[in-house]
């Protein structure tokens, strides 16, 4: 069971949807909710020679209040959609990167949530918050998309199988969702027939209760892009899969599912790696 959920809190469009997913998930866990709020570290000015200025405190302190003020908001906001809820709602308000202190936090839950990414060309090239969630935060990551989700999470699944120890870990980490599901894919593409095979998933997934529909499909170009053609035909509303099988600078250099479906997915995502 997901018992403590984390939920990445921050002024973009996304929020009203991961605040949303969050109610419904606490409801259906009886799980306690922690959103965090990671504020930029103060900007100082850079100048040289008759350029340079002298900057005193009073600057950093003004960057830090609306940095708490912002946090207030946002703490305002998550108690109002989650109120009611049966656990306890918690918020923290930090400083850093978010992409490196969010992971941190993740630690302690058992399932963290944020959105896609905004990033574009040049800047899309350094990892993001869900991608350093899926890799360093130590639990799954439920990936929202960037234009919101109203809609369930987890009734009808697609759970991505290539044998792979982060399909592994992701098909375990998702049984709460699988065991509450109305119908699981287990689906694999280009499978390795020197790691556990579709046969073998789809019997762990049913000594936990879960009757899954298995499907194997031939490679056709990037499998990330296949799930997710999958994941529409099938009216799936959650894709379940490992996160970086391949280093992330392969995947960035050469293309890779996971960048593929952070980068296009329409549905909420579950990483694990």
């Amino acid at each position: 069971m997901y018992r403590t959920l984390l939920v990445h809190l921050d002024e973009d469009e996304g929020l009203e949807a991961r605040l949303g997913t969050a109610r419904g998930l606490a409801e259906r866990f009886a799980a306690r909710v922690l959103g965090v709020h990671v504020a930029p570290l103060p900007v100082l000015p850079v100048g040289y020679g008759e350029a340079a200025a002298y900057v005193g405190p009073e600057f950093v302190e003004a960057q830090r209040e609306a940095a708490r003020e912002r946090g207030a908001r946002l703490e305002a906001r998550l108690r109002e959609a989650l109120s009611g809820i049966p656990g306890e709602v918690g918020f923290l308000l930090l400083e850093g990167e978010p992409r490196f202190v969010l992971p941190e936090c993740a630690r302690m839950a058992d399932l963290a949530l944020t959105s896609q990414s905004g990033l574009s060309a040049l800047e899309a090239i350094e990892p993001d918050v869900p991608e350093h969630l899926a890799t360093d935060g130590g639990g799954p990551v439920l990936v929202l998309p960037r234009t919101g989700w109203r809609d369930g999470v987890g009734r009808r699944v697609l759970v991505g199988w290539n044998g792979s120890k982060q399909a592994a870990r992701a098909m375990a980490d998702a049984l709460p969702f699988l065991r509450g599901a109305e119908k699981v894919w287990l689906v694999a593409i280009g499978e390795d027939p020197t790691a556990a095979g579709l046969e073998d998933a789809a019997a762990r997934l049913r000594a936990h209760g879960v009757e899954p529909v298995s499907e194997r499909h031939e490679p056709r170009g990037n499998a990330g892009a296949q799930l997710l053609d999958l994941a529409g035909r099938h009216g799936a509303d959650l894709l379940v899969m490992g996160a970086y099988g391949h280093s992330r600078l392969r995947e960035l250099v050469l293309g890779g599912a996971t960048r593929h479906v952070l980068t296009h997915a329409e549905l909420p995502v579950m990483l694990s790696s």
